[in-house]
């Protein structure tokens, strides 16, 4: 049931129309070149995040997730674990935030 799994995406990221403001789109992915690997599951995962820089109230971080373990994985158990795992970017994206200069 708690097979090793993995995520293939593309990740993208359209060029900002300022400094002030992003947005990251990740959509799962097939490629020839990374088929599914023997004992492993192929999850699904999807996302797409806007940041921008509220100068001095700070910086705003919206994001919206879908995301699937696939296999025999109850739903109930993967998503009481997604909040957690989200919870996992937040210290990089605060480290990354502070590099810019942006208030947290």
């Amino acid at each position: 049931m708690f097979s090793d799994r993995d995520f293939l995406i593309a990740v993208y990221t359209p060029t900002p129309k300022d400094d002030k403001t992003f947005i990251v789109i990740s959509r799962p992915v097939l490629h020839p070149h990374a088929p599914p690997q023997p004992h492993h599951t192929r999850g699904i995962y999807e996302s797409i995040e806007f940041v921008r820089d509220l100068g001095e109230e700070g910086c705003e971080w919206l994001m919206a997730t879908a995301s699937s373990p696939e296999g025999n994985i109850p739903a109930w158990v993967s998503e009481r674990a997604i909040p957690g795992q989200i919870s996992n970017d937040v210290p990089a994206f605060l480290k990354w935030t502070e590099k810019k200069g942006w208030k947290q």
